[in-house]
């Protein structure tokens, strides 16, 4: 398994522009098409920074040209990679950050910004024990508590490929005291490891697999490190 983090530096509208121009030749029409949708260009720069990790990743491990890969969808919407399909991924985005997970085995991965939120959507969509455990954490660091435990839940059903389907609230994550996070699955679900990682303290973020390790190191690159490298390919 690998892991990817690329941060998006603030830029003015004039530059993120640019930047959205220099990304669209290494990704699909389908792809540029939706990016020109978004209301807000950093949604765009997300959207086209994380197809274009995947498929830089894919060239890189399998020297595939990028304009050759093909993407495709199983039944239940995860994406994969029609000439290879041993290789699976997954990707997350939120805030500054997009970050991806590929791996030979099905992998999920999640992160999120830490806000203000109304902590009764925990009651609404944790378990019972994901609930009180989240009640039981000093007021200050609740919020970063429920962000921890939603990107682990989120991880596992992204992980699935179930999406909303998969109930939330049917399966329990914990984090200890000493920072060791686990999965209670329901029974008919294989065994999963989850980890949590302090990319950066504004984002919780983790990684869920059916291995017996996730990887315990992250690639972090920046966006002009990722255009050095396509202006290289």
């Amino acid at each position: 398994m690998k892991i990817f983090a690329i941060q998006l530096q603030p830029l003015d509208d004039r530059n993120a522009r640019k930047q959205i121009e220099q990304l669209k030749p290494f990704v699909s029409l389908e792809k540029r098409a939706a990016a020109e949708r978004f209301r807000f260009l950093i949604d765009a720069r997300r959207t086209l920074l994380g197809e274009v990790l995947i498929r830089h990743i894919i060239h890189e491990m399998y020297a595939l040209p990028m304009e050759q890969i093909i993407f495709e969808t199983e039944g239940n919407g995860k994406p994969v990679v029609r000439q290879i399909p041993s290789f699976h991924f997954n990707l997350s985005h939120s805030g500054d950050w997009v970050v991806g997970a590929v791996d030979d085995a099905p992998v999920g991965i999640d992160i999120e910004e830490i806000k203000p939120i109304d902590l009764a959507i925990a009651k609404r969509f944790f378990s019972a024990d994901e609930y009180q455990d989240l009640l039981s954490q000093p007021a200050e660091r609740q919020e970063a508590y429920f962000f921890h435990l939603w990107s682990m839940k989120e991880a596992f059903i992204k992980l699935t490929g179930k999406g909303i389907s998969y109930g939330l609230s049917s399966f329990t994550a914990r984090l200890s005291e000493d920072g060791q996070a686990t999965l209670r699955l329901p029974d008919h679900e294989a065994p999963c490891v989850v980890q949590t990682y302090s990319l950066d303290p504004a984002y919780q973020m983790a990684v869920c697999t059916r291995k017996p390790a996730a990887a315990e190191h992250v690639d972090i690159l920046t966006c002009e490190n990722m255009l050095s490298r396509l202006n290289n390919v």
